[in-house]
């Protein structure tokens, strides 16, 4: 059964009088994991190819997986989600978007089988919006900002689609 936020219900820790913080989540691509994992990579074909003495063809094919971080280090591109008394807000290298408070009728919050958290804005008029991974901020803090918002959201844990 989904956790359902409650529209209407305020936060425990803000009276009903008073507006709603405003809630900003902002994420580098160049981070000290991305770092280590691509330094493990590179240490391990080095091994490779040293002690297994693979050929360069092989250990070539085996590097193409680092090009998305190498990329992600070299650009450090932003992105980062603000939530307004008024309206939400993403972004993620160019692609930026907003949508007003009052278009949005619920948010989905479906945990996948890679434990990766996927936020889909259902708005009003049917319509699906996907929140871009990158801009996503951690799960807990995303549901207290709605709470504190009045964002109706459901949490749905190792759904397949």
């Amino acid at each position: 059964m989904p956790d359902t936020g409650k529209p209407g219900a305020r936060s425990a820790s803000r009276p009903a009088n008073l507006p709603a913080k405003d809630y900003h989540f902002r994420r580098q691509g160049r981070s000290l994991a991305l770092i280590l994992a691509l330094a493990a990579w590179f240490s391990g074909l080095v091994a490779l190819s040293l002690f297994a003495e693979a050929s360069p063809w092989l250990t070539a094919l085996l590097a193409l997986p680092t090009l998305p971080g190498l990329y992600e280090l070299a650009l450090n591109p932003q992105s980062g989600l603000d939530l307004t008394p008024n309206e939400l807000r993403w972004f993620s290298g160019s692609r930026h978007e907003t949508v007003p408070l009052k278009r949005i009728a619920r948010l989905r919050l479906d945990t996948r089988l890679d434990l990766s958290v996927r936020a889909t804005l259902i708005l009003t008029s049917g319509e699906k919006l996907r929140l871009p991974q990158p801009a996503m901020p951690p799960v807990d803090a995303l549901m207290q900002a709605c709470e504190d918002h009045d964002i109706v959201h459901e949490r749905h844990h190792f759904s397949l689609f």
